[in-house]
């Protein structure tokens, strides 16, 4: 296989034109008729799930023949093939042939100038690490700061307990124990208030709006919240298996002894002087039982799994927070070896989080009309609903929504952005369909869609923000959106070229937008066809920079890919549109190189200094930018903010 591979390899752009030509002279008749060469595009076309109207696919086949003046033939000879590829010989000669499972599928080794900036990769440039601390300093510090905190208070604990009441005999019977359960006691005290802070979304939201976004690292909640996840994590397993060990100690005693140690501890009627009074025996151990079970349900459903396929349960689950805080609270009141001190933790942030709450409940009790309900192409559903006289938002912010007497449950709110813009008179969304509720959602449009009529109003919790609202504080704007994670960028795209268009570009500071959107196949790009279409029809100003990348191709090297990228650039010379797309942006094969990319784009624009990135999509996708932006050296900085779903 390799030494074939090598054979073609070396072979001329002439000896890969041979070898497409005798493939598709299906009557081996020594020429490809129009037919053949149109039945040799739609098989490519097909093999990557694209499609092309058949009066665009006639037109494609016309420009190319009249491009080199065969507009009165209908087949061609080898040679007149030839001259119909001239001008992409490069494109071509670094072909090689790879043959396996007995296909034969061709492959470029070499690409030409412009296909090595969209797919070539580099290894990691020196400096990754310090530009990633730079263009993060907040969410470092503040990590930090925690990790410092949570190791002073599990530090201050363990001192104090090593040495505690050693006349009693703890320290001897116990051991270290006693320390690791006390120390790792202070850790959860602290941590479990934090969680309701990381939940004020609406505090948060209004935050953004203020000088204390630049001091505060606002779009890195949810990471905060994983973080504290898992350190509280750690230390409760060994909260727990310290009290493990101490209980079996404790039992160990007489109940002379045990009554000496630990007095007035034990509810009446039992015998705490065992591992069974201890745990059932005592406020602590049976609060500390029901802790247990609470905190394994919401670890348990907080995996990625749970929250793709059993959302309901991770959205239950979750809402046992009050009981674990009033748990929490009474885990301490039998004083065993203290004064309760949660209280201390718990009372600031829970005064914050009910009065974030108090807001969210005002306004799930206003229903919103659900005006427009549309089934798309790619399982995407589109739900327009009435915009309230009192709704303000931003481009990039999002909404949570619940369904009203439908069934799925009135509490059950789902997280969607706003793929309308804040000029528009209604409200709307994009919905990928996955499994539960969204799935129950698309099931119930399609059964109204006759009688449109039935379909439930909404209830509407909202607006929140996210870092992509940030996009005017930059001159350059790169969007990149993966998949259905587009949406965030349709609001944003249309909210920018209508500034552009009136009196509100003084506003903000955007000059320039770059919009690159990667899918796999050509249909997922169906149901947001026309929102671009209207924003390049409205983008007078030449603001709006689109590439679109369809990744679902044989591969980024392959000669049908090059073939039908010669194919590409053929059409969109000649109708100023992509063939796949009907759009002005530019469609390309493959994945986007983002290294290239983004080098590009600096050196397009010299004279800026700092370069928006937004990202929204697959974690891949996230992670391949927040590299490549990272690579970037010297004045001039990319800073990437990365959703992803």
């Amino acid at each position: 296989s390799s030494g074939i591979n090598a054979e073609y390899g070396s072979r001329d752009s002439e000896d890969k034109l041979k070898l497409i030509f005798n493939m598709y002279d299906v009557d081996k008749n020594g020429s490809l008729h129009v037919d053949e060469i149109r039945a040799m595009l739609k098989s490519m076309l097909e093999l990557v799930s694209a499609s092309v109207d058949q009066a665009e696919l006639n037109s494609l086949i016309t420009s190319l023949f009249v491009k080199v003046g065969f507009e009165s033939k209908t087949e061609l000879s080898f040679l007149d093939f030839k001259v119909l590829m001239s001008g992409y010989e490069k494109d071509l000669e670094n072909a090689s042939i790879a043959f396996g499972g007995g296909n034969a599928a061709i492959m470029t080794q070499q690409k030409s100038k412009e296909s090595r900036k969209l797919f070539t990769s580099r290894s990691p440039q020196v400096g990754m690490f310090k530009r990633y601390i730079e263009n993060h300093r907040l969410d470092v510090f503040y990590s930090l700061m925690f990790l410092l905190i949570v190791a002073i208070l599990f530090a201050e604990r363990f001192i104090t307990y090593s040495m505690y009441r050693f006349h009693t005999g703890f320290p001897q019977l116990l051991g270290y124990a006693l320390p690791f359960t006390r120390g790792s006691a202070a850790v959860i005290m602290f941590c479990f208030p934090c969680f309701l802070l990381a939940m004020c979304k609406n505090t948060i939201t209004h935050l953004r709006g203020t000088f204390l976004k630049r001091y505060i690292p606002l779009d890195s909640n949810r990471h905060g919240h994983i973080l504290l996840g898992y350190v509280t994590l750690i230390f409760i397993v060994i909260h727990c298996v310290g009290h493990g060990y101490n209980f079996y100690m404790l039992s160990s005693l007489s109940p002379e002894d045990f009554s000496f140690m630990m007095p007035r501890t034990w509810l009446s009627g039992t015998d705490a002087s065992t591992i069974t009074g201890l745990l059932f025996g005592t406020i602590t151990g049976i609060t500390g039982i029901l802790l247990v079970l609470c905190l394994i349900a919401m670890y348990v459903f907080s995996t990625e799994y749970a929250r793709r396929y059993l959302f309901s349960w991770f959205w239950k689950t979750h809402h046992l927070y009050p009981l674990v805080m009033l748990l929490t609270a009474l885990h301490g009141t039998a004083r065993l070896l203290q004064s309760p001190t949660f209280y201390y933790y718990l009372i600031g942030p829970a005064i914050i989080f009910i009065l974030d709450k108090l807001i969210s409940v005002s306004r799930r009790k206003r229903e919103v009309p659900l005006m427009e309900a549309s089934i798309l192409p790619s399982e995407v559903t589109n739900l327009v609903f009435k915009r309230p006289e009192d709704f303000h938002y931003l481009a990039g912010q999002y909404v949570r929504i619940a369904l009203v007497n439908s069934g799925t449950g009135r509490d059950e709110y789902h997280p969607f952005t706003l793929t309308s813009a804040p000029h528009e008179d209604t409200l709307s969304v994009h919905i990928r369909t996955c499994k539960g509720w969204t799935r129950v959602l698309r099931e119930l449009v399609i059964k109204n869609e006759k009688c449109p009529e039935k379909n439930p109003n909404l209830y509407v919790d909202g607006p929140f923000g996210e870092a992509h609202q940030d996009y005017s504080n930059y001159e350059v704007v790169v969007l990149v959106g993966g998949g259905i994670g587009v949406t965030p960028f349709a609001s944003i795209v249309k909210d920018l070229v209508h500034r552009s268009n009136t009196q509100q570009s003084s506003l903000t500071k955007v000059k320039k937008v770059y919009f690159i959107w990667a899918s796999r196949t050509q249909k997922q790009f169906e149901w947001l066809i026309d929102i671009i279409g209207n924003c390049e029809k409205a983008d007078t100003h030449g603001i709006l920079d689109t590439h679109i990348f369809i990744t679902r191709f044989f591969d980024k090297s392959d000669l049908r890919t090059t073939i039908l990228y010669i194919c590409e650039r053929q059409f969109q010379g000649v109708s100023n549109r992509s063939m796949f797309t009907g759009l002005r942006a530019v469609t390309h094969f493959g994945r986007p190189n983002f290294d290239s990319i983004f080098k590009d784009i600096r050196t397009t624009h010299e004279d800026v200094r700092k370069f928006g990135v937004f990202v929204c999509g697959p974690s891949a996708m996230s992670d391949s930018v927040k590299e490549s932006c990272s690579k970037i050296t010297g004045k001039q900085t990319f800073i990437a903010y990365a959703e992803n779903f």
